[in-house]
């Protein structure tokens, strides 16, 4: 049995399109989501009782529900309550959502990572908060956040492909689509393999030329 090329070469732009669609969903949803996790971490580690309830239920619902079952719920039931709106845009939508309980928490374990007694010496100092957290707190979790962010970056780029299931032409859906019309799994699927792969390749390489930068620079 051998591999037709001719199948991938017919495919490619088509599976090209898919991951335009992938890219822009990913590259809106995940700094949308991780925007959204900040919020949920202070809130998390704030001393209101009903910021923290908010944030921490928002987290176990994010970690309780498959990713699969938060998009069908959306895509199917937010039209039920009224709330209209593309499968682009509920993509986005659930992308954000996600990714903003996790980021949630490992902002929380980056936070945690800062000595307390820093923190005391910088308001015994008189600083403010914003200047304790811009001087003090952020230059030292950047390092701490990277890796697992880019874990999370990954995992939420390579998750997108449930969005097929709302007929979303994302690159998962053109797949779908080619297998149908020529039967050839192989060439199709495992070209589309090999785009995820690369993607993901792409992205953790550049998350290691960050981590390189950002040690260069603590260590000055």
């Amino acid at each position: 049995m051998s591999i037709d090329f001719g199948i991938v070469r017919e495919s490619a732009p088509a599976l090209w399109q898919g991951l335009k669609v992938t890219a822009q969903v990913s590259g809106a949803g995940i700094p949308l989501g991780i925007a959204l996790g900040v919020v949920a971490a202070y809130m998390a580690d704030s001393g209101h009782r009903a910021l923290r309830a908010v944030a921490l239920g928002y987290v176990e619902l994010v970690r309780n529900i498959p990713f699969l079952i938060l998009v069908y719920l959306s895509f199917f039931g937010l039209p039920k309550l009224g709330l209209l709106a593309s499968a682009f845009y509920i993509a986005i939508g659930t992308t954000a959502f996600y990714t903003g309980g996790y980021f949630c928490e490992i902002l929380r374990a980056a936070l945690r990572s800062v000595p307390a007694g820093q923190l005391r010496a910088a308001k015994a100092l008189g600083m403010s908060t914003w200047h304790v957290q811009r001087l003090i707190v952020v230059p030292q979790i950047f390092g701490f956040l990277l890796p697992p962010t880019v874990s999370l970056t990954i995992m939420m780029f390579k998750d997108s492909a449930v969005f097929s299931v709302m007929s979303l032409p994302e690159l998962t859906y053109q797949s779908n689509l080619k297998t149908a019309d020529t039967f050839a799994y192989l060439e199709v699927l495992g070209t589309t393999a090999l785009i995820y792969w690369g993607c993901s390749v792409l992205m953790e390489t550049l998350g290691h030329a960050m981590e390189a930068r950002v040690r260069r620079w603590s260590h000055r």
